[in-house]
């Protein structure tokens, strides 16, 4: 896939990556499609896009309770945050019930 990277959890945790859970299908329809609504908000474009697994997200957060954990071949795609109009992203995470990836990880890690 063109553009599509895979992600380090670890960035992505601490720059609060912008994070659809469970994208099925082909990523680059979701990428076109998210793009596509970003723009018709007004937020912008992600400047660039990565991908990873349940099973990585697992193995980064280690979560105390197996039941927190993500099947393994679930597919995530996440975006930075950078040159996004963040307060109309955060309504339109809302709407699309997607979540911030730090926040993913700190709920995994909580006992």
């Amino acid at each position: 896939m063109t553009g599509l990277k895979q992600a380090n959890l670890k960035e992505a945790e601490a720059g609060s990556f912008y994070t659809i859970v469970g994208a099925g299908g082909d990523p680059q329809e979701w990428v076109d499609g998210v793009e596509k609504l970003l723009a018709e908000e007004g937020i912008g474009k992600p400047v660039a896009w990565f991908s990873t697994t349940g099973e990585a997200v697992n193995n980064h957060a280690n979560p105390p309770d197996p039941k927190d954990a993500f099947q393994p071949d679930l597919t995530f795609l996440l975006f930075p945050l950078d040159g996004l109009h963040v307060g109309k992203l955060a309504m339109f995470k809302l709407q699309m019930e997607d979540r911030w990836f730090d926040d993913i990880v700190d709920n995994m890690r909580r006992e």
